[in-house]
């Protein structure tokens, strides 16, 4: 009886072009499952028409493709995360626009802190709403962690908000930051 726990159906799958991240990376990083996607993908291709194999490459657009047209929903938008485009808003302090809503002149914001970064201080002329996804962000002595929300309503000013382990916080803010 063989030993072996790994799906039996993973190659297939695999040819199949129905796996993905890591999955898909499990079978091309493994001998002898890439081996076994790689004869269902010769007798996959014996049922084609033309009986010509698929030309190398010919797969990747595909799965390209389709997370490009298939994988959306009407009336929403995604962002990818490898295509991220971070800009510098001060040292070890990066921003990513996520959102911007220009009728109530906010936007929403992923924010990454090196550890040891300093945001400057600064008064708020519309809510700043801030949870702290990873890390620590601290204003004085108040310590913000991981899960923790901080709201700083128009018309107040906090202390500069520093950061010892580095953070990561998802914040929505007036358009101009």
């Amino acid at each position: 009886m063989s030993t072996d726990k790994r799906d039996p159906s993973l190659p297939a799958e695999y040819a199949l072009g129905l796996l993905r991240d890591g999955e898909r990376t499990a079978v091309e990083a493994d001998a002898g499952l890439r081996n076994e996607a790689e004869d269902w993908q010769t007798k996959l291709a014996a049922l084609d028409d033309e009986g010509e194999p698929v030309p190398p490459g010919s797969f990747e657009k595909i799965l390209a493709r389709i997370d490009e047209e298939g994988m959306s929903l009407p009336g929403t938008t995604t962002q990818r995360a490898d295509a991220a485009e971070w800009q510098q808003h001060s040292e070890g302090i990066v921003f990513r626009v996520l959102k911007v809503d220009e009728a109530r002149g906010r936007q929403t914001l992923l924010v990454k802190m090196q550890p040891g970064a300093i945001y400057q201080s600064h008064a708020h002329d519309i809510d700043e709403e801030c949870l702290v996804i990873e890390g620590d962000l601290q204003f004085g002595d108040l310590v913000l962690r991981a899960g923790d929300f901080h709201l700083a309503a128009s018309g107040t000013h906090h202390p500069a908000g520093t950061t010892a382990a580095g953070c990561l916080l998802h914040v929505v803010v007036g358009m101009d930051i």
